[in-house]
């Protein structure tokens, strides 16, 4: 029941995910971080089982930190989507594969990148990226919404208007999101404008 979207304007990329926790017919909790910051402009969403989500963006981050350690230069992040979706790839041939569908966001030198990369290690560079059940509402919202000269204020509205929509036509009562927005200065937590 993970609800994670997200859409890049002209020089910023904002991604959002829902909080709460499901097991079939029951709400666990309502405060699990389902986005991860993975670089100093990069953030993944992941959607899957909590521990699996958990074991696979522990593991990006900590080789993505191990690269930057080891080479001294960050990666960029097509580059990181691209390691992101070879992990979910070649877990697959595991004896443990990871089914994850995650979300890589980033601002490489002022140009917004987003990246969805789904359960089989398919990936695709995107404008606009819904996971989970919020696609079957918010894709059409969004196509709505998304203009070509798209600036952070018509991005914050276009993300409202998908909280909205997801709070109220959504099976499940999610009451709160966090919304990240990525820009040239860097990862702001936009979470208390929306909830």
């Amino acid at each position: 029941m993970d609800c994670l979207f997200a859409i890049s304007g002209n020089d910023y990329v904002i991604v959002a995910a829902d909080k709460s926790v499901t097991q079939s017919i029951i709400k666990m909790q309502d405060d699990d971080e389902k986005i991860v910051q993975i670089g100093e402009k990069q953030l993944l969403a992941s959607s899957a089982e909590v521990s699996t989500r958990k074991d696979f963006t522990k593991q990006i981050k900590a080789n993505l930190q191990y690269n930057y350690y080891r080479y001294n230069t960050p990666l960029l992040t097509s580059e990181s989507a691209q390691f992101t979706r070879y992990t979910v790839a070649d877990s697959l041939r595991s004896k443990h594969p990871f089914q994850v569908a995650s979300i890589v966001a980033g601002v490489d030198d002022g140009v917004p990148s987003l990246y969805l990369i789904e359960q089989l290690g398919g990936m695709e560079k995107v404008t606009k990226a819904v996971l989970g059940y919020a696609s079957h509402f918010l894709y059409g919202l969004m196509d709505s919404c998304y203009k070509k000269d798209f600036n952070l204020e018509d991005g914050k509205d276009c993300i409202k208007k998908c909280i909205f929509e997801l709070k109220t036509r959504f099976l499940v009562n999610i009451k709160a999101f966090d919304v990240f927005v990525i820009s040239k200065d860097g990862i702001s937590n936009i979470s208390n404008e929306f909830n």
